[in-house]
C-alpha cells in the first residue's frame, strides 16, 4: 500500500501529464495550468505573490513566468506605485483559452472522482481543504511568508 503523501505525489504528477496531452495542441503544457488559472482569478499579482499563492519557489515561479511570457500567455508590467515590482497578466491569447483549461481540469476532476459517492467527495473536499491549509501554514511559517 502506498503512502498517504506517495499517493498524493503520484495524482499530481498524473494530473500534470493529463493536462499537458489535454493541452498540448494549444502549446500548454501541464505545469502552466495553476499559473494560468490562478492569474484567471486574480490578474496582476506579483511573481512573489504568485509563489505564496502556488506554494512553490520564487526561482520555479521566475522560470514559468518566463516561459509563459515567451510562449505569448502572460505579459509583465511594472507595478505603478514600485517600479521594482513587476505585475503579471494573462495575454489575450492565454484569456481566450481559460475555458478550455477550466474544461480540461473539471474533466480530469470528474475522472478521477467518478467512483466516489457524493458523501464520500464530499467528505474527500473537506478532509483536503483542512490538509491543505495545515501544509500551507506550515510552510508558511518555514518560509517565513507573513501575510
Amino acid at each position: 500500500m502506498l503512502s498517504f503523501t506517495h499517493s498524493l505525489s503520484l495524482i499530481s504528477r498524473c494530473t500534470r501529464m493529463a493536462r499537458g496531452a489535454a493541452l498540448r495542441a494549444h502549446g500548454v503544457c501541464g505545469g502552466q495550468v495553476p499559473y494560468l488559472l490562478r492569474l484567471g482569478r486574480e490578474p496582476g499579482l506579483t511573481q512573489e505573490e504568485l509563489s505564496r499563492a502556488l506554494c512553490l519557489n520564487k526561482s520555479s515561479v521566475a522560470r514559468q513566468v518566463a516561459s509563459l511570457e515567451r510562449s505569448g500567455l502572460v505579459r509583465r508590467e511594472p507595478d505603478p506605485s514600485d517600479r521594482r515590482q513587476q505585475r503579471v497578466y494573462l495575454t489575450e491569447r492565454a484569456l481566450s483559452l481559460l475555458p478550455e483549461v477550466r474544461r480540461v481540469v473539471s474533466e480530469w476532476n470528474a475522472y478521477l472522482l467518478a467512483e466516489l459517492g457524493e458523501e464520500e467527495r464530499q467528505h474527500l473536499q473537506e478532509v483536503m481543504e483542512r490538509l491543505s491549509e495545515r501544509a500551507r501554514r506550515r510552510i508558511e511559517q518555514e518560509v517565513g511568508w507573513t501575510e
